[in-house]
């Protein structure tokens, strides 16, 4: 039996986001997936901006912005009429530096965060599948099966990031509440086109079937996702995904002849679940991402929200597990993450309700609001968190629990740059000798200091507060100068036994 800090359940983008951030700050990890091999199908394709920050952290910005499409218009027909194109609306803004989301296939996802994780030498485990766990307040006790047999190891953490079928959130006994539309399901898959240019997403609309066809190409690829409304036959039934019904479904809905879609790569049916689990922690164990919540794909939400629930619950764990502080940090992921989620379901439901009208509408240009300035996900915060501490309390400001604003300073360097890394921050605009000395000999490189000048101001709302940053990025705590005691207060409680690592 081995001794492992954590074990993640599952290597989509939530498993590996977090495996990532326990890796850098130090924590061993193993991360299974029962699939026998990576998958291949495109599934979630949107990559929001705030993800991209995340991103941006672990150092892998740019390989995403890289392979994605950040500006890719919608060519909106209807039969074989074409309509016309529309670009979709952008909610452009400074405080951040990725104003727009990226379209980009989950398995080129998945693909660029394996590659940070083997440069910690961690690879993940396919074809290993957990059959079994136990645990108690001391640690979980997990039985997995490979092509090797059985294997019995103890861990200090479980976390499960097995989708929204998740056999830990089962075997935890966690409920997952909610609802199926059974009469919304949609056929989606990769193929390659001929006929079509992508430079756009091709969209076929009608009125009674909404996306009657949809066809979105990927870059660096030959690879278009095809997402088709299912409507069952006379008997209620529907045939298999597949090519041949991605090729009579184009045919019946499209009326085109010069465009063949071939080579069919991945298939499947999708059907709209909305549900949330009723918590997020039965012990020593976890879940996240679509284990945790599952919506309709208006927004494209979900991807994201399970890569920022890692993000989320990953440094709490490193900290705990480094014994930096005790383990009731831990309740704080649910109790930040889990609102976030019922936010998430309400909008993704909102966004899929108002493209239906449009369509119903007959488009009238209006395809474009598929997002909005929410789904950019830049404004989601905690400040009702118990872990949000402001003591200014200047209600025209930023609040504690909210996203710290980046910006591009007269330097040339973001904001963000001095964000970077597995370290709490703590903004001055006032220089303090004292306080900076205090936090340096108290924390070593656990706490950096960043003075700015007024150019800011505009961003923070109020220069005259120290600002303690997250290691997530959000506001932990905003004091008036003065205030050191109840600062350096504020870090002891997540640092008290730091041990200077960063």
């Amino acid at each position: 039996m081995e001794n492992l800090p954590v074990l993640i359940v599952g290597a989509g983008p939530t498993g590996l986001t977090l495996a990532c951030e326990l890796v850098r700050r130090g924590i061993n990890v193993r991360i299974i997936d029962k699939a026998p091999q990576y998958h291949r199908g495109s599934r979630a394709k949107g990559i929001q901006p705030r993800s991209l920050e995340i991103m941006n952290d672990l150092g892998l910005a740019d390989a995403f912005a890289e392979a994605g499409i950040s500006d890719l218009i919608i060519r909106q027909y209807n039969g074989a009429e074409l309509i016309g194109d529309i670009r979709r609306e952008v909610f452009l803004r400074s405080d951040t530096r990725f104003p727009q989301g990226l379209i980009l296939p989950q398995w080129k996802v998945e693909e660029i965060l394996r590659g940070k994780l083997k440069t910690f030498g961690i690879e993940i485990e396919t074809g290993t599948e957990l059959l079994s766990f136990d645990h108690d307040d001391q640690h979980v006790i997990a039985l997995l099966r490979s092509d090797i047999g059985n294997e019995k190891l103890t861990c200090a953490y479980l976390v499960g990031c097995d989708g929204g079928k998740s056999t830990v959130r089962k075997m935890a006994g966690i409920t997952f509440e909610g609802e199926t539309h059974e009469d919304e399901k949609m056929y989606v898959g990769d193929v390659e086109i001929e006929g079509l240019v992508p430079d756009a997403w091709h969209i076929w609309l009608s009125p009674e079937l909404g996306f009657a066809y949809a066809l979105c190409p990927f870059k660096g690829t030959d690879s278009w996702q095809v997402q088709a409304v299912a409507v069952p036959d006379a008997a209620g039934d529907l045939a298999e995904p597949g090519l041949g019904v991605f090729r009579k479904l184009f045919a019946e809905r499209t009326g085109m002849t010069n465009v063949v879609l071939k080579n069919e790569t991945w298939a499947s049916l999708y059907r709209v679940n909305v549900r949330m689990a009723n918590r997020y922690r039965e012990g020593r164990v976890f879940i996240a991402g679509d284990a945790a919540h599952a919506h309709t794909i208006a927004g494209g939400l979900g991807m994201n929200t399970g890569i920022q629930d890692a993000y989320n619950l990953g440094w709490k764990l490193a900290l705990v597990l480094q014994q930096s502080v005790g383990e009731s940090l831990l309740n704080t992921y649910e109790e930040e993450r889990r609102p976030i989620a019922a936010w998430t379901l309400k909008t993704s439901s909102q966004r899929q309700k108002i493209t239906a009208d449009s369509i119903k509408s007959g488009g009238n240009g209006r395809l474009q609001k598929m997002g909005s300035r929410d789904t950019t996900q830049l404004d989601l915060n905690y400040r009702s968190s118990s872990l949000s501490v402001d003591i200014a309390k200047n209600s025209k400001a930023l609040h504690a629990g909210d996203r710290s604003p980046d910006m591009l300073l007269s330097s040339g360097s973001w904001l963000s740059d001095f964000y970077r890394g597995t370290h709490f921050s703590v903004v001055l605009f006032t220089e303090d000798h004292e306080l900076t000395q205090l936090l340096s000999l108290r924390f070593n490189d656990a706490v950096k200091t960043i003075l700015l000048n007024s150019e800011p101001a505009a961003y923070f709302g109020d220069t005259q507060n120290m600002y303690v940053i997250r290691p997530d990025g959000h506001i932990g705590m905003i004091a008036p100068y003065g205030f050191n005691e109840e600062l350096v207060e504020y870090l002891d409680s997540f640092l008290s036994n730091n041990t200077g690592r960063n």
